[in-house]
């Protein structure tokens, strides 16, 4: 069995930390994202294939799917994080020294997705914002301290978890104690998009990553 058998294996029998580790030795031995997620999505085909109204096992397809959704987290997003900095940067280089409006970019404390809200912050560098990425898991008052200190513009915060959404309207209450109530706040992610703008405290809830570039640049003071 070669490698890539072998991850599609590990999927279809739900072992989401051999998987997980079989993808990051495939990835580090030249091996493609095509061919990790053709190999992944080979195991839930094999899978499908054996639940049938006879023989439907749940917890089968629920750990297949655990397993498939951490080998994307863990080992696929990052990669594709790396190539949109790398495109990011060089394109900066090519851009002019002229004052940008500020973005600080973060998924919400209890949430560790990523990929989505990177997504954004790579849109909105081309678009020559200056993007302050945090990271993931960041508490609001993270949000708040790093805007003042960054004379920030705009905060753009992820959820795509229900439970992390309680988090979310600190970040607002948190700017107009400190009178930066003009730093517009933009949310965005599936757990985001089940809510309202008024509970989270949010000027704004972007539909997706071009609908949120668009808010940001047009009320940008500052031509981007």
């Amino acid at each position: 069995m070669n490698k890539l058998d072998e991850l599609s294996y590990l999927v279809q029998r739900g072992e989401n930390v051999e998987a997980v580790s079989c993808a990051n030795k495939l990835l580090n031995n030249s091996c493609s994202v095509e061919e990790i997620v053709e190999a992944i999505s080979r195991g839930l085909e094999v899978l499908k294939d054996k639940c049938t109204i006879e023989n439907f096992q749940l917890l089968d397809v629920l750990l297949a799917t655990r397993a498939m959704v951490e080998v994307v987290d863990e080992c696929l997003a990052i990669r594709m994080q790396e190539k949109l900095d790398i495109l990011a940067e060089t394109y900066e280089k090519t851009r002019p020294n002229e004052q940008r409006s500020v973005i600080v970019i973060g998924t919400i404390q209890g949430d560790v997705h990523d990929l989505g809200k990177h997504i954004v912050a790579t849109l909105c560098r081309f678009s020559n914002f200056k993007v302050v990425n945090l990271g993931k898991d960041i508490p609001a008052e993270k949000f708040v301290e790093t805007a003042q200190a960054e004379n920030a513009d705009f905060i753009g915060v992820s959820s795509l978890m229900t439970v992390s959404m309680s988090n979310i309207p600190g970040i607002k209450e948190g700017l107009i104690k400190k009178g930066l109530e003009h730093i517009q706040v933009v949310g965005g992610g599936s757990a985001v998009l089940q809510s309202s703008m008024e509970r989270l405290g949010l000027d704004y809830i972007a539909q997706d990553a071009f609908d949120g570039l668009n808010f940001f640049c047009k009320h940008s003071t500052l031509k981007n």
